[in-house]
């Protein structure tokens, strides 16, 4: 339960697009976007993926953890 997703008394948070429930879901999507947006790197691509970091930062990750994530998705793409 830990892992939920609490924001004002709702469960889930909407990161993008997507509802994630989980930290752990939250980060499968932000990974979800990072590949869709470094398969096609333009000006529309990083202004998405910002909108979705901020997404992530409001329901409480920090910078310095998307970066870790970042770091760790293009180690492996």
């Amino acid at each position: 339960m830990a892992n939920l997703i609490k924001i004002n008394g709702t469960y889930g948070a909407k990161i993008g697009n997507r509802m994630a429930l989980t930290r752990q879901g939250a980060i499968g999507i932000y990974t979800d976007f990072l590949t869709h947006c470094y398969d096609s790197l333009n000006v529309v691509a990083a202004l998405v993926l910002s909108q979705v970091e901020d997404d992530m930062v409001g329901i409480g990750f920090t910078r310095e953890e998307l970066e870790q994530i970042e770091t760790e998705y293009l180690k492996v793409a």
